[in-house]
């Protein structure tokens, strides 16, 4: 039964495409050909898989049926271009959505024991031209630390060759500032016009020239940093970034760029960015198409506790980022809350996981875990390749957790995937893996303080313990009992 899954998934999949890619020119029939492939994904997500947990596979559904609607909304009020969807159909859904997929799964049931990330987060430069407080990189105009063009460009390569996978997210520092032997992030995506690029950045260095460059690749989508409204957003990122902001928003939208908004969720402003004003004002208004929460993670330049939502802010999120889903029909997920969604923790290289390469090529299992044992310079000058990293025994230990608490298990046997982030959520397992290995080093500064500060890891644990008891009956109730 399972050999025959992936030519199942590839076929279903398949026609999902062909009709996504008569979308734009549909014409009168446009909503008939939408409906057909509206109901192809709920037959393929939902009625066809077998494995997963019911409402989680409907969130899955609601999200990729989002994605249609919205197209058809942005390519009939022109602020995405045609030009620019048969390139995101060409790229996206038929390279990274089907092929990529269809081909990790037969290439997994040829080889049980091999890992195939999905995708990888590389941020070439840790140089920005803002400095936010609590930021998780500790990027500022002072750093000078970048990848060269030729390592990023064989990184990308690589990761395509060895994992078949063509979606690329590029992160910082501001990646717009990257320079290196005269090409920048715009001339990546250009020579790597299979891949697909999502390229998280803070929006200030995006103009009419280089919104016309995006439109003329076609194979890029910026997602931009906001904290809220304009009060918010002008108090951690500085006076008049709003503004700026709504510039490139206007401008992205003339050239019929997609774009989408990457949000952190903190103590303060949890409630503003999870609220209908806001979605209606970003999504509706602005015309974001996507748009990722993250929770504030205490790491990074001075990190603290005390911004972190509490759990029950966090279980209030939950409830209305599954209402923006299913209800709201809008594209914006909660990293942490929508563990559903990707069937637990994604970080050290799991299969359909990704990885992270910083600015100084250290290679570690996720944004939000600054710790290393593998850096790609090193691994490239001894004859190595990007396989190598994923074979680390940090790596291999933070992938037996997700293992043993829930990915690729029954789903009556799953532990509670609202809660999937070993670093956060399951902060004593991570602490454990981070202490046994004298080999893992801390990525900057502040990851060394938070390592060796016995507070900081006391008061994470009893702020999981927090967690579990007022998450853990939504999960019984809500997706245990539908196992």
């Amino acid at each position: 039964m399972m050999k025959v899954k992936p030519k199942i998934k590839k076929v279903a999949w398949g026609k999902v495409v062909d009709l996504v890619a008569q979308i734009v020119d549909a014409g009168p029939v446009r909503k008939f050909l939408i409906k057909k492939a509206d109901k192809k994904l709920w037959q393929g997500i939902v009625e066809e898989d077998q494995m997963g947990l019911r409402p989680a596979q409907e969130l899955k559904y609601a999200f990729v049926r989002n994605l249609l609607y919205t197209t058809d909304k942005h390519l009939r009020r022109g602020i995405m271009s045609k030009e620019v969807f048969h390139k995101m159909v060409k790229v996206f859904v038929r390279n990274v959505f089907v092929e990529d997929i269809s081909e990790r799964d037969i290439r997994r049931e040829e080889r049980k024991d091999a890992v195939y990330p999905c995708y990888l987060v590389l941020s070439p430069t840790g140089l920005c031209n803002l400095h936010c407080p609590g930021c998780y990189a500790s990027s500022s105009s002072h750093t000078n630390r970048s990848l060269p063009y030729s390592i990023v460009s064989r990184i990308v390569r690589e990761k395509k060759e060895f994992w078949h996978s063509r979606f690329t997210v590029i992160s910082g520092g501001e990646p717009f500032l990257w320079q290196s032997d005269g090409k920048g992030i715009i001339d990546l995506a250009r020579e790597h016009d299979d891949n697909f690029f999502m390229v998280y950045t803070n929006g200030t260095l995006i103009n009419e020239e280089v919104a016309r460059q995006l439109a003329d690749v076609g194979n890029l989508t910026p997602c931009i940093s906001v904290e809220g409204f304009e009060e918010k957003t002008d108090r951690r990122r500085g006076r008049g970034i709003f503004r700026r902001i709504m510039k490139t928003f206007e401008d992205l939208r003339k050239e019929g760029v997609p774009f989408g908004i990457s949000v952190e969720a903190t103590r303060d402003n949890w409630d503003e960015v999870t609220s209908k004003e806001f979605l209606k004002f970003y999504f509706d208004e602005q015309g974001a198409f996507y748009g990722w929460l993250f929770q504030y993670m205490p790491i990074g330049r001075n990190y603290t506790l005390e911004e972190m939502v509490t759990p029950e802010q966090r279980l209030e999120m939950f409830t209305r980022n599954v209402w923006a889903i299913k209800e709201g029909g809008y594209n914006y997920i909660d990293f942490w809350n929508q563990g559903v969604m990707t069937d637990g923790c994604l970080a050290a290289g799991r299969n359909g996981g990704y990885l992270y390469i910083d600015w100084n090529g250290n290679v570690m299992p996720c944004v939000f875990i600054p710790y290393f044992v593998d850096n790609i310079y090193e691994v490239y000058k001894r004859g190595g390749n990007l396989n190598d990293v994923i074979c680390s025994t940090f790596f291999r230990e933070i992938r037996r957790w997700q293992s043993q608490y829930a990915y690729g298990k029954p789903p009556t046997e799953q532990d509670n995937l609202i809660l999937p982030c070993p670093i956060r959520d399951h902060h004593k397992d991570l602490y454990k893996i981070l202490k046994s290995h004298s080999a893992i080093q801390p990525s900057d500064e502040a990851a060394r303080e938070a390592k060796e500060d016995p507070l900081y890891h006391e008061n994470l644990v009893s702020y999981d313990q927090l967690l579990r008891q007022v998450i853990d009956p939504v999960w019984e109730r809500e997706y245990k009992k539908c196992a």
